[in-house]
């Protein structure tokens, strides 16, 4: 279970760190960003498909995909969805053949996240963590 949430860390920091900036994402129009890599110490010829970032009209990332084996294997795969508010209220990881996981909800009181409900690839609830906080008077 530890490698699986050290593999979730890390893709989660690359979203955050590495997914386009929302505002670049409105103003430019980008609905698919693609990154290709082109190993020319391997002798390849054609550039192999490495990253596939999709966005929604408010700039907001909705799914992501990382390939392995020269663009022929999805390696990691994530979908999410979002409130009218642009909070993030589920996320998906999913297999290569596009098959759930894990999926993740979350929820929110005003404005702040209160839980995060941990879903198996049957649909069962197999996890709940809540978020309590403590406001300034």
């Amino acid at each position: 279970m530890k490698p699986i949430v050290i593999a979730f860390v890390f893709i989660l920091l690359s979203v955050v760190a590495f997914g386009q900036d929302r505002k670049e994402v409105i103003e430019k129009g980008i609905q698919v960003k693609r990154n290709y890599e082109l190993d020319i110490a391997k002798g390849e010829k054609e550039p192999q498909i490495e990253k596939e970032e999709v966005y929604n009209f408010r700039g907001d990332l909705i799914e992501i995909k990382e390939y392995s084996e020269e663009g022929k294997v999805v390696s990691l795969w994530f979908r999410y969805k979002y409130d009218n508010q642009g909070n993030l209220i589920e996320e998906e990881e999913l297999n290569g053949k596009g098959e759930i996981k894990e999926r993740y909800e979350y929820k929110y009181e005003n404005g702040l996240k209160t839980e995060k409900l941990y879903y198996d690839n049957k649909g069962r609830l197999f996890k709940k963590k809540i978020y309590k906080y403590e406001l300034r008077k």
